[in-house]
């Protein structure tokens, strides 16, 4: 049988996250419209006929902010290459920045299958614009990958032929090494990346990044999952926006991370949020070192 690691990686806002979830046939990673939705490596196990992948996404790669905080998510994506077998490398289907080079830029050199993925094939009608698309990419580009390959990952199209790229250029080994594996994250991990998915869609742009879950208490019992959590603000004029008159943005924020916890955990999930204000946890030790 065939098993490995599958890396991937890219800019912000590619479908990273979507292709995640398509891939492992789940709701695991947090995916939105808003860019650097991912904060960490989220990995999963899908077992399919003889073959074992685990899938590993990864926070989109900024190389344009200077920041610390970038920094350790830049890290912390190419961190995952380390044990990678296989390279997906996503890309928007209608163009190749030079934020996409530059990620190519920090993977050239690795000795690993590599797949470039056009997403968002599901723009282009009928494909029409492949041909002209597929020309434009340049041999110094090209050379680097071993594949490319068009695919939506919104409508799954393509996606088989995907797995069996991915398949091709697997390990080969006489057991399955994720036999007993769903994912090496936690619980408290998969919730907390729920609650902070719900802040992205249902909050202004910015809010969002300034933003931290933490999961407090996690019990879990036969019927029930009662969940205490907290979500730390960097600006206190923040507060009364999440909070919502009445508490109701609050409300639809917990009400989106129950449900997904919900269909992950499989059984009924009691969810408290708490909002407090901290306008130093993205220097404190201990948070960023949870991104590390």
């Amino acid at each position: 049988m065939s098993s490995g690691n599958i890396s991937i990686i890219g800019k912000p806002n590619v479908g990273k996250s979507t292709l995640f979830n398509m891939l492992i046939k789940k709701h695991l990673a947090g995916a939105t419209s808003k860019p650097q939705t991912t904060r960490h490596k989220i990995d999963a196990v899908l077992n399919e006929d003889d073959t074992s992948y685990l899938f590993v996404d990864t926070p989109g790669l900024n190389f344009n902010i200077k920041k610390d905080f970038n920094k350790i998510l830049n890290r912390n994506a190419l961190s995952a290459l380390i044990e990678a077998d296989v390279i997906l490398h996503i890309v928007n289907y209608f163009k190749i920045d030079k934020d996409d080079i530059k990620v190519i830029e920090n993977i050239r050199a690795t000795d690993l299958p590599k797949i470039l993925v056009l997403n968002k094939v599901d723009l282009d009608n009928k494909r029409k614009n492949l041909p002209k698309i597929l020309s434009q990419i340049s041999i110094e580009i090209t050379d680097v990958y071993n594949e490319i390959i068009p695919i939506s990952a919104k409508n799954s199209s393509n996606i088989i032929n995907l797995k069996k790229l991915i398949k091709s250029y697997l390990p080969k080994n006489n057991k399955n090494i994720y036999q007993d594996i769903l994912s090496h994250n936690s619980n408290e991990f998969f919730v907390a990346e729920y609650i902070r998915e719900a802040c992205i869609k249902h909050l202004s742009v910015e809010l969002p990044y300034s933003l931290h879950v933490e999961i407090n208490k996690l019990d879990e019992e036969k019927d029930i999952v009662s969940i205490a959590s907290t979500v730390y603000l960097k600006k206190k004029s923040h507060l009364s926006i999440v909070v919502g008159k009445n508490g109701s943005m609050l409300v639809k924020i917990s009400k989106m991370a129950r449900i997904n916890s919900e269909n992950f955990f499989k059984k009924k999930v009691y969810l408290k949020i708490f909002v407090k204000y901290d306008p130093k946890w993205k220097n404190t030790d201990s948070i960023l070192n949870s991104y590390s």
